[in-house]
């Protein structure tokens, strides 16, 4: 049998398994969309929890100024009007009853304040809580979709490891010479070592064929490589040709 022709079969072929290897690998380092969409909730989700309760750590810390605020202000009051029943003219009296105005002012702003700080810091934790109560249901979704990715992975390394089995033991049927010439480009040429020849140039890297070469491709009586790239150069009907006429 032509050794040629044999070898550039058992390199298509070899070339076809270490495709199926990197698909798997590179399947296994790419999350499925579903996947991926579940950790951007996850990712989102945690991320407006600690927003929530960041939020209501400001407010509880304004409330508390509110509070103090509406005290003050509470004894200011209070305080002018005491002072009301202890004035003695009309000027003292109207620059208490102003005073009482501001101040009973000051206290209905506060007041207001503080209301509407317990409004939202009671709605913000209701939302917190009910966020919490729904993280059970959502967990066991997740665990779903994730369990079913583990098991994708799991099938897709054994899959790698049966290829490469499969791949090592065509290796072994490769003449010395051009088994080390395929594992290097192989290595070199980012995992695509060999190239069809199409409309008279490699495939991989559009480089136009000489006449001669394309002849000496079409033969399949030696192993030939593309004068630009170096890859292994074949075609599939000269192929099959050859297998044709050695049988």
């Amino acid at each position: 049998m032509n050794t040629a022709h044999h070898d550039l079969v058992l390199m298509i072929r070899l070339q076809s398994l270490y495709d199926g290897i990197a698909q798997a690998l590179q399947d296994r380092q790419s999350p499925p969309s579903e996947v991926k969409a579940l950790e951007e909730t996850n990712r989102q989700r945690n991320a407006e929890l600690v927003d929530l309760e960041a939020q209501i750590k400001a407010f509880e810390e304004e409330l508390k100024e509110v509070h103090k605020g509406e005290q003050e202000w509470r004894q200011e009051l209070e305080h002018f009007q005491k002072q009301k029943g202890m004035v003695t003219n009309e000027r003292e009296f109207t620059a208490v009853i102003s005073e009482i105005d501001y101040a009973t002012k000051e206290l209905e702003n506060r007041k207001a304040r503080r209301e509407e700080l317990e409004a939202t810091i009671g709605q913000i934790g209701d939302d917190i809580e009910a966020r919490r109560k729904a993280q059970p249901e959502e967990e066991t979704a997740q665990k779903e979709i994730t369990a079913g990715w583990e098991a994708t992975k799991t099938d897709l390394k054994a899959k790698v490891h049966q290829l490469a089995l499969d791949a090592n033991a065509l290796e072994e049927e490769l003449h010395p010479k051009n088994r080390a010439s395929f594992l290097r480009l192989l290595k070199s040429k980012k995992g695509i070592a060999i190239s069809a020849v199409a409309d008279g140039s490699c495939s991989v890297c559009h480089f136009k064929l000489r006449p001669h070469l394309m002849q000496r491709v079409r033969r399949c009586e030696e192993i030939i490589a593309c004068e630009y790239c170096h890859r292994v150069l074949y075609r599939d009907d000269a192929l099959a040709d050859c297998s044709e006429e050695e049988s």
